[in-house]
């Protein structure tokens, strides 16, 4: 077995892992994940378009009748990968607060 090594951009990442540390805490509707994408990226200061959210975690949630919530799979990689994602984000002057 082999793993593919996906790149992703630093902005993509803090994305991702503001959203799923959002969904740690429960289910959220897909309006409220909307609002708290667009701000996450309107703070970095960078263009991106935060509307990719659910494409950059098509493994990581799931999204049935307007409300997202994190799959089995999505919680074990932000369980394992937060605190590592979190210092690679610091080489790119991004912080996230846990």
């Amino acid at each position: 077995m082999y793993a593919q090594y996906i790149r992703y951009s630093p902005v993509g990442e803090y994305l991702r892992l503001v959203v799923m540390q959002r969904l740690a805490q429960g289910p959220a509707s897909v309006e409220e994940i909307n609002r708290l994408a667009k701000e996450a990226v309107e703070k970095v200061g960078i263009k991106y378009d935060w509307r990719v959210w659910p494409e950059l975690l098509k493994r990581e949630v799931a999204i049935k009748n307007g409300v997202v919530e994190l799959t089995r799979e999505g919680k074990w990689i932000y369980e394992q990968t937060r605190e590592e994602v979190a210092e690679y984000l610091k080489r790119f002057r991004i912080e996230l607060r846990f």
